[in-house]
């Protein structure tokens, strides 16, 4: 589905938001479920997400089209994005000595940083088609924080900067880091922004209690502590909110790590299936509320051919 690059959004009622969890690739999934929303002109007026799902509502505020993610995706994902940072490894063996605080990761950042730049330039959110937030993480009081103004790339590396992967980086005077210590899928931020109907994408894999490396591990015990706090605010989200929250589940039945290039189609596939899902319950609630709004049909809602 193509965007124009050239105009601006203008939200038609209702105030549709479209919220990513994180989930390394897995985000990726939301390219489907994207092209039926812009098919069946639904056109959200606020997007947000949260580590690898800001990056993917960056591209789209951005102004990228989903054929055109897809080409950016096949031909920037490599796993020469993730380079061992060998002496933080060593340091952990007393083999060097470095300091563990803000610098310590386990990858270097600089090639995912510059992949970043690379995608989404020197924009600010002032530039962008659609009204966007980012779900981060305060490193040194653990504080949730939205960002919603300054440089995109940078922002959406802190939201996506998993600790000890990835170190911290400084936005907006604050030191931030992965959102998915604070607030994994980030309902909260669309409820504060007055969204009546929020469609909330969370990327579901199965746990590996039995993990067979450090990494597995650690990814492991993150996903317990996302899957946790996402529940409770997801839960708590629903009882606050005044008009509709649907809750999309986009399931993996392959684990899916960062560097999983290979894993692309099945990541798409993983999408489709979604929608096929889902997508019914999201007109549905749509309509429904156009109806109850009093808004005459007009179209909106009502799927047709994309444009390319």
């Amino acid at each position: 589905m193509e965007i124009d690059k050239n105009s601006t959004v203008n939200p038609a009622n209702p105030k549709v938001a479209l919220v990513l969890g994180g989930g390394g690739l897995k985000p990726i999934s939301a390219i489907p479920l994207i092209d039926f929303l812009l098919q069946s002109r639904i056109v959200p007026g606020l997007l947000a997400g949260c580590s690898g799902g800001a990056g993917m509502m960056a591209l789209m505020a951005s102004g990228y089209s989903t054929q055109e993610m897809i080409e950016l995706f096949r031909k920037t994902l490599n796993p020469r994005l993730f380079k061992k940072n060998w002496k933080s490894l060593a340091a952990m063996f007393g083999l060097a000595r470095v300091d563990f605080g803000r610098e310590f990761s386990f990858f270097k950042p600089e090639p995912i940083q510059k992949m970043f730049r690379r995608t989404y330039g020197d924009r600010t959110f002032q530039d962008l088609k659609y009204p966007l937030v980012l779900q981060t993480t305060d490193y040194e009081t653990g504080e949730p924080v939205e960002v919603e103004t300054g440089d995109l790339a940078s922002a959406v590396y802190a939201s996506s900067a998993v600790i000890p992967f990835f170190p911290p980086i400084l936005v907006n005077g604050r030191v931030l880091f992965d959102g998915v210590y604070s607030s994994p899928l980030p309902i909260f931020a669309a409820l504060k922004r007055g969204a009546d109907i929020i469609i909330a994408v969370d990327f579901m894999e199965d746990l590996q209690p039995h993990p067979a490396n450090f990494y597995e591990a650690m990814v492991h015990v993150n996903k317990v502590y996302a899957r946790t706090i996402s529940r409770s605010q997801t839960s708590f989200s629903i009882d606050l909110h005044h008009y509709e929250i649907v809750c999309v589940k986009v399931r993996f039945e392959k684990y899916v790590q960062l560097w999983h290039i290979d894993s692309f189609d099945l990541i798409l596939e993983a999408g489709k299936k979604a929608v096929a899902k889902y997508g019914k319950e999201i007109l549905t609630v749509y309509q429904s509320f156009r109806h109850q709004d009093g808004l005459a049909p007009d179209g909106a809602g009502a799927p047709h051919e994309p444009s390319h």
